[in-house]
């Protein structure tokens, strides 16, 4: 069956974060996503558009979901709606959610706070290291890239689904929850090898070329750095990098603590 002129033109908006704003809908593709998202209830699925062989390979998992709206749709179609350069079976259309800040996960284990990352691959990569390391909240200031943004969903392989993302000031988070420890990532920190972690608290990794805003300096309870070995030439590490060393030092300091 293909798919009308009004339909291909409603799912490529969702390119544009103006329509994803505007109809509160995002779009997953490609055959683990969409089978991890039809395996999931967090985020409302309202259609899936794919290719018949790949209908036909996972009719036991459409059947879970009977009043699902599932198109079969030709290669070309799947060409016009998708925005990979090279198309992966199937898309999946999906409701957006609004996130609030979870007092029991903030005073209780590591969150993230992101300080105005811009890069999609960045926070998709993020978002899987949190989902690695058990994080379920990673925060992000809103100024940060959307959530929704395509290529956020592809690199956050599926952590999307697992990981919640609220949109919020860092001194809307410091007033909320007074006495929070928040930690910054800095180059001037305390260095990984002598610093020691709290049992909770916020974890701020800042902008990718400017690092944490100046205002939010006064907010911060702690500094952590990643000391350069001897003979690193390196300026600095990339933003999602240095996330999986902090996160995977933070989770070494809970367990010995």
């Amino acid at each position: 069956m293909s798919l009308s002129r009004n339909q291909i033109k409603a799912i490529t908006a969702l390119q544009i974060k103006k329509f994803r704003s505007q109809y509160k809908q995002f779009i997953a593709e490609g055959d683990k996503i969409v089978q991890e998202v039809l395996a999931q209830t967090h985020f409302p699925v309202l259609g899936v558009y794919a290719l018949e062989d790949w209908v036909t390979r996972n009719e036991a998992l459409l059947a879970t979901r009977p009043a699902l709206t599932v198109e079969i749709i030709s290669p070309k179609d799947l060409e016009r709606i998708s925005g990979l350069r090279t198309p992966n079976q199937v898309l999946a259309l999906l409701e957006q959610r609004d996130f609030g800040l979870e007092e029991t996960t903030l005073t209780n284990d590591l969150a993230l706070y992101l300080d105005g990352i811009q890069d999609p691959g960045n926070l998709g990569a993020i978002l899987r290291v949190a989902d690695w390391f058990g994080i379920q909240d990673v925060c992000c200031s809103p100024d940060c890239v959307d959530l929704y943004n395509p290529k956020v969903i592809q690199a956050s392989m599926g952590a999307f689904l697992r990981v919640r993302v609220p949109v919020v000031s860092l001194d809307s988070i410091a007033r909320q929850f007074s006495g929070i420890p928040i930690i910054g990532t800095t180059l001037e920190g305390n260095p990984l090898p002598h610093a020691t972690v709290p049992q909770a608290g916020v974890l701020v990794i800042g902008n990718e070329g400017a690092g944490i805003r100046p205002e939010y300096a006064s907010l911060l309870t702690g500094e952590l750095s990643i000391p350069r070995a001897p003979g690193g030439g390196a300026e600095s590490l990339n933003a999602a990098v240095a996330t999986g060393i902090f996160c995977a030092y933070w989770r070494m300091g809970q367990t010995n603590a």
